[in-house]
């Protein structure tokens, strides 16, 4: 590169290997693949030219500088005497520049299923297959993961008789090797146990996950609670080359500031396809990987007229499930995640995603053998074996700050024998606050405060009382969904207290939700309209804490419940009339938010607050006390 390149070389190569990147796309299949395969050997330089010719080729060049390739600008690109070029794309213009050496042509994605638009006319074109000029030559080679490929491109292009070399699949073999690392993807991913992560992958134009619904990951995020599922989304590179990640941020505004992670299209991926519990895809090959791993699989999207006819991702678009967008999506997610052994199609989509790969964990031995053989050069003979490296753990971009405010949805439920003289069981749904225009049970910014009902005094004598809370105590389930994505929840089935504007004191037989939010939450919308505040920071002292309640209280007179945990003391709860419950859970749970909707399920069931109840949040229970305390400051009026 530049004049006279011998002059400043410090490895005296033998061979000159240029690397040609179009896309990102393309330029990630070969960054995954070159290094391990030129490992340990001197004797070939290695170079990438920039052909800057492509619509999507925005973000190229800065992910070559991050890795820190060598870029042959594309003007001297005509000037060099490669031995090799390689390439994932099929677009380049490889014949232009009067090259004699061998061209090998690498897959960007899996095998030759899909028809996509020609960039150089109007018409459509089978991806993944350079143009007849270069097969013409007899320079090209093209990589091929399954032998039945070989059949289907000579019936479709008969020059690529004869020039197609059994390679295998790098990216998939990778992904078999992560499968032991699940758990480290999860950790890295900020996945909890017992949580569920739903992996959207959109491919690219109007007929993908996002070009028939660009609101799909905020409509997950509404509809599935956030302890019990997290939602992650890959997209196509050329959906950012073509619109722009700041478009795409805007786009999923609302989405991710519910806690969508946005997974970076050239690194993460992978990994974050084998920490997941469910794929929604469509005819993009991220689908298919999932498909071949196992991996539960729903069809947010799927193009029949770009999938190509007899190929197996056709037959996996005729298999496969599919997302229907009109209907509510948690009770879809839950029949996905929860197929029995009864039903075969998950193994029938492996099977299908299996007959797409020849010889697995074989792939970058072969392309190694490949690669020498075009070089004319023997492979290293003392050189380390190839590694078998594992993705690398998942980065999400843009990590979202954790759900300050949300949506808590709240049911109590005891069984009949701490109920006297009754027998079943019998359900208490509480909840409040539908939207920040109507706030029901909370009054309107600047109108006074609310009544609280008055619940029943602890009473010893009392037989229910003690069979409820000091037997067994009540049971109460708390979901939650982000306050960011209420817009995008569906319509709800039956009248809430707040539609029909019902007081909180009237006796309800629900459902009912509740608004709970951080004291010091950026969007403003969300603390004048909550029915529960809660302090973000912990309080030092109760004292502390109980100022802290009344001042809140005093500035918010739609609020119903204030609350903010002590050091070394708990959670500790005000309500509006002057009581003070502190409340703590005996296991790991000690969020002031779940803590407080305990008190608030308490409160809207008129229930005691004291004794012992059952908290039960996602697939995780354990014991909460709630026992009434001395407000330790004076309650300031609020009317």
């Amino acid at each position: 590169m530049g004049t006279d390149p011998e002059r400043w070389q410090t490895f005296r190569g033998e061979r000159l290997v240029i690397a040609v990147a179009r896309t990102v796309t393309s330029t990630v299949r070969v960054l995954d693949v070159l290094r391990p395969v030129l490992r340990d050997d001197p004797r070939v330089h290695l170079v990438f030219a920039f052909d800057p010719t492509s619509a999507f080729n925005d973000g190229v060049h800065a992910l070559l500088r991050s890795v820190g390739a060598r870029v042959l600008p594309w003007h001297q690109f005509a000037r060099t005497d490669p031995d090799l070029i390689v390439t994932a794309t099929e677009n380049a213009d490889l014949t232009a520049a009067h090259h004699t050496c061998p061209v090998l042509v690498l897959p960007h994605g899996v095998g030759f299923h899909k028809v996509v638009p020609d960039a150089r006319s109007d018409r459509d074109r089978l991806a993944g297959v350079v143009p007849d000029a270069l097969l013409r030559s007899g320079r090209a080679r093209l990589a091929i993961s399954h032998p039945d490929q070989a059949a289907q491109l000579a019936a479709a292009h008969p020059a690529t008789a004869g020039r197609t070399l059994l390679v295998g699949d790098p990216c998939y073999d990778a992904l078999l090797g992560g499968r032991a690392l699940r758990a480290t993807y999860r950790a890295a991913l900020g996945i909890a146990d017992g949580r569920r992560l739903i992996m959207i992958s959109s491919t690219w134009r109007d007929r993908s996950v996002l070009g028939r619904d660009p609101a799909l990951p905020a409509r997950l995020l509404a509809e599935l609670p956030l302890d019990d599922y997290a939602v992650a989304l890959v997209t196509h590179p050329n959906i950012t080359s073509a619109h722009g990640g700041y478009a795409l941020r805007s786009h999923l505004g609302s989405a991710h500031d519910a806690g969508l992670l946005t997974i970076p299209p050239t690194a993460g991926w992978q990994a974050t396809l084998l920490a997941a519990d469910l794929l929604i895809g469509d005819h993009g090959s991220v689908t298919f990987y999932g498909a071949a791993l196992g991996t539960p699989l729903l069809l947010g999207a799927f193009s029949d007229d770009e999938a190509v006819a007899g190929t197996p991702m056709a037959e996996l678009g005729r298999i496969a499930p599919r997302l229907q967008r009109d209907a509510p999506l948690r009770p879809q997610v839950e029949r996905a995640l929860g197929r029995g052994p009864a039903d075969d199609t998950p193994e029938r989509l492996r099977k299908v995603g299996e007959s797409a790969f020849a010889t697995p964990g074989r792939a970058l031995a072969r392309l190694r053998t490949a690669v020498y053989d075009l070089l004319r050069l023997p492979e290293p003979e003392n050189g380390a074996p190839l590694p078998l490296h594992a993705p690398e753990p998942p980065v999400p971009q843009d990590v979202p700050e954790a759900t300050t405010a949300c949506y808590v949805h709240t049911s109590l439920a005891e069984d009949s024998p701490g109920s006297a003289g009754r027998s079943g069981s019998s359900t208490v749904s509480s909840t409040t606050s539908v939207s920040w225009g109507s706030l029901g049970s909370a009054a309107s910014p600047g109108a006074s405060g609310p009544s609280v009902p008055s619940a029943p005094s602890p009473d010893a004598s009392s037989p229910g009382w003690r069979g409820s809370w000091e037997t067994e105590g009540p049971r109460i389930a708390v979901e939650r969904t982000p306050a960011a994505v209420v817009a995008f929840s569906p319509p709800p089935t039956t009248p809430s207290a707040v539609d029909t504007g019902t007081p909180l004191g009237d006796a309800l037989d629900g459902p009912f939700r509740h608004l709970s939010c951080a004291d010091d939450e950026g969007d403003r919308r969300w603390p004048e309209s909550a029915s529960v505040l809660v302090r973000r920071t912990t309080a030092d002292t109760a004292v502390a804490a109980d100022r802290w309640i009344d001042d809140t209280l005093a500035r918010y007179p739609g609020c119903l419940l204030a609350a903010a945990t002590v050091t070394g003391r708990g959670c500790r709860v005000g309500l509006r009339d002057g009581r003070t419950i502190e409340v703590s859970a005996t296991g790991t749970q000690h969020e002031t938010a779940v803590l407080a909707a305990v008190v608030y399920a308490c409160v809207r069931a008129r229930r005691p607050l004291s004794g012992f109840a059952t908290l039960a949040l996602g697939d995780r229970t354990e014991d909460v006390e709630l026992r009434p305390a001395r407000r330790a400051s004076r309650p300031r009026p609020t009317g």
